[in-house]
């Protein structure tokens, strides 16, 4: 038998595709109540001669929407009031149909006509914010935070517009715009509470990126031998080409280029990638037919963190880190990560955590946030490389074949794969 207000409960929180059907009602609600003048522009869309002009569709289809959701509200008003079991499952088979179809019959073409509608016509504030969403939730944070900004400007001031677009500005290191944005959406009450420990975040990051930036600066000026070490990764999506940071994790990038010029990293797959987080890959176990054992693979050694050093490099966008199941474990296994992360920087004590930076993207972050589980490096190649012997300090791995120790874990302990579609932060 059903129980009645856990059947409720999961009733009244409606899943993500049906929450789209409630942007415009929720946006007309807050303008009202706020006084917020602003409103969507009217549709009009420029077509050219020739083409199919898609804004009655497009009409067609935010009618369909808004009809749903207006279903369902009916619906969950039935549902509180059914008198007997029977009623309730009625009402609940009619609740999941509208669901069903909404997801599988309306939705697809909304999310395809919306990047149409947008491309011709940017004062669609309706088809701008589905297209943020999408470039949001696929690790294109280019073009989210380039569409939130729109949406704002426009005063669409809903709460993934400031929330995603808080994120997104945090994602491409402009930390003086996310936290402002973050700062309006707290004062008007539509923060989206999953990005909130973004906030801290984007404040402590603001001195971190400056320290950063000197660093790379003077990277950049290195010439000749003195320049830093480089590999590239020709991979299922593109091609990524990676600079490893040799005068602060030396051993570390030892063990990478060795690693490259081994070959032990062609052919090797991306086994977990978390949108929002990072694509991590480097087990030779992906190179077998047994998907069970990915994660807990490494070269049968392992070396020592290099993340409690003095000048340690931190977590940001397009940061190559290693992956390690405890302190000093790490071996083949490393990650890209999609944003900062400040929660994998090192802590003043080692027991508390800490992944070692040793390299960054300068080439191809579109296809590092583009890669997905099963992805290949197809081919991994050291680029250049500083005139003297790499050779890795390592320690012989003792771990029992029968009780695997995963070097899968990033200090993620509360991100779950499942949950990680909306860039959803750990800790």
């Amino acid at each position: 038998m059903i129980r009645e207000s856990r059947f409720l409960t999961a009733l009244i929180l409606l899943p993500l595709c049906a929450q789209l059907m409630l942007a415009s009602s929720v946006r007309a609600q807050d303008e009202k109540a706020e006084g917020e003048a602003p409103k969507a522009p009217a549709l009009k869309v420029v077509v050219d001669k020739g083409d199919e002009d898609p804004s009655e569709k497009w009409k067609s289809l935010l009618a369909r929407r808004l009809a749903i959701f207006e279903k369902l509200q009916e619906l969950k008003k039935k549902f509180e009031d059914a008198a007997t079991s029977d009623e309730k499952r009625t009402v609940r088979d009619q609740y999941v149909d509208l669901i069903r179809e909404f997801e599988v019959e309306i939705y697809p073409e909304i999310l395809d006509l919306a990047a149409k509608i947008f491309e011709k016509d940017e004062g669609d504030l309706d088809a701008g914010e589905i297209v943020m969403k999408e470039s949001f939730n696929n690790n294109d944070f280019d073009r989210s935070a380039e569409i939130s900004s729109k949406l704002l400007t426009a005063g669409r001031k809903t709460k993934d517009a400031l929330s995603m677009g808080a994120v997104s500005q945090f994602a491409l290191h402009n930390f003086d715009q996310a936290s402002a944005i973050f700062a309006e959406a707290q004062k008007l009450n539509r923060l989206d509470l999953r990005y909130e420990t973004y906030i801290e975040s984007a404040a402590k990051y603001q001195e971190l990126w400056k320290i950063e930036q000197e660093l790379r600066a003077k990277e950049d000026t290195l010439e000749g031998e003195a320049a830093l070490p480089r590999i590239q990764f020709e991979t299922s999506k593109g091609k990524i080409v990676f600079e490893l940071f040799e005068d602060h994790a030396p051993n570390t990038v030892a063990n990478a280029i060795n690693l490259v010029e081994g070959g032990k990293y062609d052919g090797i797959g991306f086994h977990r990638v978390i949108n929002g987080f990072m694509a991590q890959g480097g087990d030779p176990n992906t190179l077998d037919d047994d998907p069970g054992n990915d994660g807990y693979g490494g070269p049968g050694y392992s070396i020592k963190c290099e993340c409690f050093e003095e000048g340690t490099r931190m977590h940001f966008r397009g940061s190559l880190s290693m992956a390690h199941s405890g302190q000093d474990t790490g071996g083949s296994q490393f990650f890209i990560t999609h944003l900062p992360t400040d929660w994998l920087n090192a802590r003043t004590e080692p027991d508390r955590g800490g992944h070692t930076v040793f390299g960054r993207v300068i080439e191809g972050m579109k296809v590092a946030a583009s890669l997905r589980k099963g992805d290949k490096i197809t081919k991994a190649t050291v680029l250049r490389k500083r005139p003297h012997e790499y050779k890795a300090e390592t320690t012989p791995d003792e771990k029992p074949e029968e009780e695997p120790v995963d070097e899968s874990t990033t200090d993620d302990t509360s991100t779950d794969e499942s949950a990680g579609t909306d860039a959803a932060k750990t800790e």
